[in-house]
């Protein structure tokens, strides 16, 4: 799938799996791969429990990296989006009731457990993207990719 603007979208809501890149207190990266995540346009949001080490990175320094990328891709069309921003945890019942719809039309069980109180301590973060990088072999090689869009 050649990845653009125009379906950038689609990309990032096709993909079954991300990746969040945080950093600890001495600043060593730290990787984590999430299934229970929510996109909308170049948001994402994730939950996550309030003492976990990802929260703990997060209030350290919330800088992130997000990579989305399909699996199973031919290195001819290989492709994948990284978004960069800061994640914030959401505070606002209504944003987080929002929240919860975006992650729940990605995975279902997930919404379902928050109304059964599953979920009740968990905080939620929101992801806005400052950065898009696009790499996308389908384009060639070379200048403009990958592109980097500023937002």
């Amino acid at each position: 799938m050649t990845v653009e603007r125009q379906n950038l979208s689609e990309y990032l809501n096709g993909t079954r799996l991300i990746v969040l890149a945080t950093t600890n207190g001495d600043e060593a990266p730290g990787l984590r791969v999430l299934g229970g995540f929510g996109v909308e346009g170049n948001t994402v949001f994730f939950s996550t429990a309030p003492g976990s080490e990802k929260a703990t990175q997060l209030k350290q320094n919330e800088n992130v990296s997000v990579l989305f990328q399909h699996e199973n891709q031919e290195q001819a069309s290989f492709a994948n989006v990284t978004l960069k921003g800061k994640a914030k945890i959401l505070e606002e019942k209504e944003e987080v009731e929002q929240a919860i719809e975006f992650i729940g039309r990605r995975n279902p069980r997930f919404k379902e457990r928050v109304q059964s109180g599953g979920f009740a301590n968990n905080v939620i973060f929101r992801v806005e993207a400052q950065e898009i990088k696009i790499l996308d072999f389908g384009r060639g090689y070379g200048p403009g990719n990958p592109e980097i869009i500023q937002l």
